[in-house]
């Protein structure tokens, strides 16, 4: 097991801790992207750009800090590297996994289908179908479209 020598390694140790934690806390909280966002929370604003203030998120955030602590510990205590090519590949390490963690969280959240249009959740107007009859007294069913999805709801 590789020691602490100095002040750097315990930053690197630290960095590469509190990153980890964190960055399992908001995996298991799902918190992943904490104010990060514009107006528009993050979605299409129609103006073509997608209304983040930050082009990151903490999630991307969180594994950036986590790769340059842990690979620059590694790289200067294990490898024996010498500090700055050790930092400067940690801190390339850590962006390029922090943007690959960005690109699949972007990749993974639909923004075209999460913005809630009112108009396209309007029922009256809306055309369906009685698809069970109504009783009088009793209870029948409604068969509609809303949203490009099949409802069905009980009618009086």
């Amino acid at each position: 097991m590789p020691e602490v020598r100095d002040l750097l390694d315990a930053f690197l140790i630290g960095a590469f801790l509190f990153g980890l934690v964190l960055t399992t806390a908001t995996l298991l909280l799902g918190v992943g992207d904490l104010g990060a966002h514009g107006p528009h929370g993050g979605h299409p604003g129609g103006d073509g750009h997608d209304g983040f203030l930050l082009p990151f998120g903490l999630s991307a955030l969180l594994v950036c800090l986590t790769w340059i602590g842990g690979l620059g510990f590694m790289l200067r205590r294990v490898a024996d590297w010498p500090a700055p090519l050790a930092l400067a590949v940690a801190a390339a390490a850590g962006v390029i996994a922090g943007a690959l963690v960005q690109r699949g969280v972007r990749a993974l959240s639909d923004s075209g289908q999460a913005l809630l249009d009112p108009e396209r959740y309007r029922l009256p107007g809306s055309i369906g179908h009685v698809s069970s009859p109504i009783r009088a007294g009793g209870v029948g069913e409604v068969v509609y479209e809303q949203a490009g999805v099949r409802q069905v709801v009980a009618a009086r």
